[in-house]
């Protein structure tokens, strides 16, 4: 999953059904480096407000499923001073492109005052708002206040994930170790980040140094990289 825009332009009624409405001195745009992606590329998203607000992105997959990706865990905080800002924000996370194909779309939503939304957590940073297209896009809708409040507005645009073999691995290779740890499946992995699987089969997602004791430990350098190591305890093991 994951960005790129194609312009300032907002044309059309909005992607998650919000009515645009004017609010006087708040005004935001959106777009990404790149017009399109191929699997594997990271991607990095500006926007700009033209005066502070609480910001929030999310991201409509292909599909039409609907992922909050800003703010989370790794950059909580909703609220941006008046004008241009980047994503990521900071070294901690990424957004990497993942399948499958087709045209996605940011929508962003600036308001006056904070909306109540629920981060995810860092075993999933980049949470669904729903199971299904039309209840993500219900979920986005009751969470901004009514049109007429003067209180919030809208900016969108689309990009397109290019078909084409993966470049970069969205889950970790097992290489034939087992168990194999579990998969995001959208490759929103940030890096020195990964998972660690204990001899019973149990598997945990840690952020920084691999767990202490027995098992199988993926880690996912900084160079976008995924590395493996066996650790093994003898005598007196935690």
């Amino acid at each position: 999953m994951l960005l790129a825009l194609t312009g300032l332009a907002q044309t059309g009624v909005s992607p998650l059904g919000l009515v645009p409405q004017p609010v006087p001195g708040l005004s935001a745009a959106i777009w990404t480096d790149k017009p399109q992606y191929a699997i594997g590329e990271t991607a990095r998203v500006h926007f700009y407000i033209s005066q502070p607000a609480y910001v929030y992105i999310f991201d409509i997959e292909p599909t039409g499923l609907v992922r909050l990706i800003f703010p989370n865990p790794y950059s909580p905080n909703p609220y941006k001073p008046a004008g241009t800002h980047t994503l990521p924000d900071n070294a901690s996370y990424q957004y990497r492109v993942a399948p499958p194909a087709g045209q996605e779309t940011l929508q962003l939503v600036a308001c006056l005052q904070p909306l109540p939304v629920t981060l995810g957590t860092t075993a999933d940073p980049y949470p669904l708002m729903g199971p299904d297209p039309s209840s993500g896009k219900a979920k986005v809708l009751g969470l901004v206040p009514q049109p007429g409040c003067g209180c919030c507005v809208t900016a969108w645009t689309t990009f397109t994930i290019l078909s084409g073999p993966v470049g970069y691995p969205p889950c970790p290779p097992c290489w034939g170790w087992q168990p194999c740890p579990p998969c995001w499946g959208y490759g929103l992995i940030p890096p020195c980040s990964g998972w660690f699987c204990n001899l019973q089969g149990q598997c945990q997602f840690f952020y920084g140094e691999c767990p202490a004791g027995p098992g199988w430990c993926w880690y996912l350098g900084p160079d976008g990289k995924w590395q493996f190591k066996i650790q093994l305890c003898f005598g007196n093991c935690p």
